[in-house]
């Protein structure tokens, strides 16, 4: 089975997937906004199409002997949004070919501090997080009202498409 290393989450490293910011960085958020303290406006833009209104859910991920990327999923129109609230998480992202089956061997796994909010770009592979010291781990995921029904596309790996994760 593939393994693929979990890499400390840096500007360079992740921006063909996206963004993230560290939502408790005061100094990183002032730099970003057009207030300067107290109120840090618009520090991360998510294109969440013409369609549903956003929307807050929460994934709640339990640790696991082992971290295996089992299935995939990708958005074709919209941003994702994630933001682990209770504990750290390691995410996995790769790129998504149009007219092609998903496959791990392309993605990267990353580490992500909680209170750190992760912007997922359209069309990025990505699915289950997993919690690093919790047994637990809720995450904040913002998305399109309803985007697991109208825009998503998911694929289940078999046994030896499959990939796991190591710190």
């Amino acid at each position: 089975m593939k393994t693929i290393q979990v890499q400390a989450l840096t500007a360079e490293n992740f921006a063909r997937y996206g963004e993230f910011q560290n939502l408790l960085d005061d100094a990183s958020l002032a730099s970003k906004s057009v207030f300067p303290y107290g109120f840090f406006a618009d520090v991360v833009k998510l294109d969440l199409g013409g369609g549903n209104l956003p929307t807050v859910s929460v994934c709640q991920v339990k640790k696991q002997e082992k971290n295996i990327i089992a299935s995939l999923e990708a958005h074709k129109a919209t941003c994702e949004g994630l933001l682990p609230l209770d504990d750290d998480v390691v995410i996995f992202v790769g790129i998504a070919f149009p007219g092609r089956p998903f496959t791990v061997d392309n993605v990267e796994a990353f580490y992500v501090p909680k209170c750190t909010f992760v912007k997922l770009n359209p069309y990025i592979l990505h699915g289950m997080q997993f919690p690093v010291n919790a047994q637990t781990a809720h995450i904040a995921c913002i998305l399109p009202g309803r985007t697991f029904a109208n825009d998503i596309q998911m694929e289940i790996l078999p046994e030896d498409g499959r990939a796991e994760i190591i710190m």
